[in-house]
């Protein structure tokens, strides 16, 4: 009741995400899209120190030397290793067909690679080490790590050198599976193959938009809000002796932090609501869909409200036991930023270094989106089953803390 006598703290909650989920939706069109109309120009110069024409002898040493082969063997897998070139391999991937129209490659020294790279006019830059030929050759033949690796440098990590630093990465893990299946079957009918540039279909049911993400997330970001109004109205509710009128009613004191969870699950399952409705009738997030769609989007709104009524239990908790108002305010603002940043709120989540990621899929906020994320794509119950157990574990932790913290009678400050 005394949220939704505060106005103002109402329309921000309702109409505010709705603003930046339209917004958004156009200052982020056609970063998810239709395969035409994406379009990068990745610029890529390759800086080679490798001599070609002498790595076969420099393989026929290695092998000699420090595998300490016979030499008809060594004859053997030198002409077999001679059809494999791992720096022609890497040019014909770059220069394939799929990955000619996004990938510029430039054959530069390093010293003015650098430079162009530092300027920006290069995305980045590839140095291949002297005797890395021969020493892949020999590490895949004798079974043994390379000591030599290909070196990939970038001035600032964008959106196109990470691009550029996922194609080389997809090129090193394809060739080593090669070289693996040649060493279990000891050489026989090698036959390196390339991974195909351009994009992979993923099988899924659906498209997942940029609109459907921003929708998500928003409605999830704005569930942090919620949390952080519900504990910070402890203060006006103590101020109408709502506590103590709980206590009047010869209720336990703990129906107080009870009635508070209830409200958040309330608020927040509503909340969450009212901004996929009136994104979907406004940007047509979720065309087409079954009932059994949004049965399961109901079901795991409801999830995230619990874990949501928990995090309220333990910011009421220790607003009851802080003295300054203003310092619980800002202790939970600092922790839903951290949240919503994590969880993909404030940063489209694909955006964020990996270990970023990783993080913020353990984060309530976070393990809500991927989980519609998949519902979307492929609305499949085994998709969302783990998912839905971390957020229930995480909704009883919650509580657990909230209810330890929980002053008991005179402790309240």
């Amino acid at each position: 009741m005394i949220f939704w006598r505060d106005w103002k703290e109402l329309l921000a909650v309702l109409l505010l995400p709705i603003i930046l989920v339209v917004v958004l939706n156009f200052a982020f069109a056609g970063l998810f899209g239709d395969d035409d109309k994406v379009s990068m120009d990745l610029q890529l110069a390759i800086v080679n120190q490798d001599d070609e024409t002498e790595a076969m002898e420099q393989l026929n040493e290695k092998l000699v030397n420090e595998a300490a082969l016979g030499e008809q063997e060594v004859t053997a897998i030198v002409e077999t290793a001679g059809d494999i070139q791992p720096i022609q391999l890497l040019s014909d991937y770059l220069e394939s067909d799929e990955l000619k129209d996004w990938v510029t490659v430039h054959s530069l020294e390093e010293k003015e690679a650098a430079e162009k790279v530092k300027a920006g006019d290069l995305d980045g830059m590839l140095i291949i080490p002297q005797g890395y030929t021969a020493d892949s050759l020999y590490a895949s033949f004798a079974g043994k790590s390379p000591t030599n690796s290909l070196i990939y440098k970038m001035e600032e990590e964008t959106i196109d050198s990470s691009a550029l630093q996922q194609l080389i990465q997809g090129f090193i893990n394809q060739l080593n599976y090669q070289f693996a299946i040649q060493e279990i079957t000891d050489g026989a009918d090698i036959d390196v193959k390339l991974p195909e540039g351009g994009f992979e279909d993923l099988g899924t049911e659906h498209d997942f938009t940029i609109t459907q993400y921003f929708t998500i997330s928003m409605g999830a970001l704005f569930a942090l809000f919620v949390v952080t109004t519900v504990a910070t109205k402890t203060g006006v509710e103590i101020r109408s002796q709502v506590f103590n009128r709980i206590l009047l009613t010869n209720s336990h004191p703990m129906r107080f932090l009870i009635g508070k969870m209830v409200s958040t699950i309330i608020l927040v399952i509503l909340q969450i609501i009212f901004v996929l409705i009136v994104s979907h009738f406004i940007l047509g997030v979720f065309p087409d869909r079954s009932l059994a769609f949004w049965v399961g989007i109901l079901v795991m709104i409801v999830l995230l409200a619990l874990v949501m009524s928990g995090l309220a239990a333990i910011f009421t908790a220790i607003l009851l036991r802080m003295r300054n108002i203003d310092a619980a305010n800002g202790i939970f603002m600092l922790v839903l930023l951290l949240l919503g940043t994590l969880g993909g709120g404030f940063v489209p989540i694909y955006m964020m270094p990996g270990w970023l990621q990783e993080i913020g899929a353990w984060t309530p906020n976070g393990l809500f989106l991927s989980m519609l994320t998949d519902w979307v794509q492929f609305e499949n119950l085994s998709f969302i089953v783990q998912p839905s157990i971390l957020l229930i574990g995480t909704f009883l932790l919650f509580t657990f803390i909230g209810l330890a913290l929980f002053p008991k009678r005179g402790k309240a400050q």
